[in-house]
């Protein structure tokens, strides 16, 4: 193997593969990365063989050839040189990498003990915007159960339509969920299709595609998908992300969801979002902070209580109608649900003292937060 790259390009090419790799010291293989020369091409790839990512460059290539190298080593390497190109060569289970100021050697392994990255061949596929779709992965992303005691809820939910998708993420306690419209084409997908994505290969989808500017297609199959962007200087995808998914059945989340509610308030996200920080310093061991709402008086008590530590009690003004309730919340998930809303007004919608609380913008109804409240004692 024999290519002239630019250092710019290798260097982005093994910061995007090398963050799945360094976690596997059975198998010390999966650390390194498999370093293809194709027709003008440069290809990276890595794998934890759960997730495999790859990443195509273009490239001068003089010979066509294969090697495995460890990826921090080369990568650290790479990120240090001044060099604006590289040339770099295989001979036998060695990489020789050249420079005008330098030359190095790195120790590898055949390409033939790197494990088969497999592809999706599937003719079911949907194309969306990379930066749209990521940004509502964000969204949701940090709200799967951080356990796998029910592994269906360690991941995040996709279901996919002819015209558009939703993502969800639960652990039981909070629910978010983003609709997206399609705006990219769309083959095969003449009904819900639906899966589960770990929520680390979801982490990685974001960090491979989210400044992409274009759009990414998903190809769907019932033990994997595939995404990959694409760009106009080469006929090999830029990126490639092999995924398994995750078995089970994910719960009909849609039943959480309130239709219909007793009390619905708008107020404003800066001010209750600050109101619910000054109460959490009061909120002892169990996180519950109290919402008093009164409609009729247009306003909600905040309050939190520690024998410890004291109590607080603040006063805010609301825009509400219906009945007057008393509910509790984690602070920490009412928090993290705001945080995730940017509009200048939210709006919690509420069934009594033990429903679920649902907040969402005032002026957008493609993102909702479910949040279960602390049942009175």
């Amino acid at each position: 193997m024999k290519i002239i790259i630019l250092k710019e390009k290798l260097a982005k090419g093994l910061s995007m593969v090398e963050k799945i790799t360094g976690r596997n010291f059975t198998l010390p293989i999966l650390n390194n990365v498999l370093i293809s020369a194709e027709d003008n091409s440069l290809k990276l790839s890595t794998t934890d063989l759960e997730l495999g990512i790859s990443y195509w460059g273009l490239a001068k290539v003089e010979e066509k050839g294969e090697i495995t190298i460890p990826v921090k080593t080369l990568s650290s390497f790479v990120s240090l040189i001044g060099e604006e190109k590289v040339t770099i060569e295989s001979k036998e289970k060695t990489l020789y990498l050249k420079g005008e100021n330098y030359k190095t050697q790195i120790k590898g392994l055949e390409a033939k003990d790197f494990p088969i990255i497999p592809e999706v061949v599937s003719d079911k596929w949907i194309e969306f915007d990379a930066t749209t779709f990521c940004k509502g992965i964000m969204l949701v992303m940090d709200f799967c159960a951080l356990t796998q005691v029910r592994p269906e809820l360690s991941g995040l939910y996709f279901v996919f339509q002819k015209n558009s998708a939703k993502i969800v993420a639960t652990d039981s306690f909070r629910l978010a969920e983003k609709s997206i419209a399609l705006d990219g084409a769309t083959q095969g997908i003449d009904g819900p299709q639906s899966f589960i994505l770990p929520r680390n290969a979801a982490r990685e989808l974001v960090n491979i595609f989210s400044e992409h500017n274009g759009k990414i297609k998903f190809y769907l199959s019932p033990s994997q998908i595939m995404v990959e962007s694409y760009v106009d200087e080469t006929k090999n995808p830029q990126a490639r992300l092999v995924s398994r998914l995750i078995e089970g059945e994910y719960p009909d989340y849609e039943a959480v969801i309130p239709k219909e509610f007793k009390t619905r308030l708008t107020l404003s996200r800066e001010e209750f979002s600050n109101q619910i920080k000054i109460a959490s310093l009061f909120s002892g061991r169990t996180n519950e902070v109290k919402l008093e709402i009164s409609p009729k008086k247009g306003n909600v008590l905040i309050s939190s209580q520690s024998v410890d530590l004291g109590e607080t009690e603040s006063k805010m003004a609301i825009d509400a109608s219906g009945d007057d309730v008393e509910i509790s919340f984690n602070y920490k998930f009412l928090s993290e649900g705001l945080n995730q809303i940017k509009s200048e007004k939210i709006v919690l919608e509420l069934n009594g003292q033990d429903g679920p609380g649902v907040l969402k913008s005032s002026d957008d109804s493609t993102y909702i937060y479910v949040i279960m409240p602390i049942k009175a004692s």
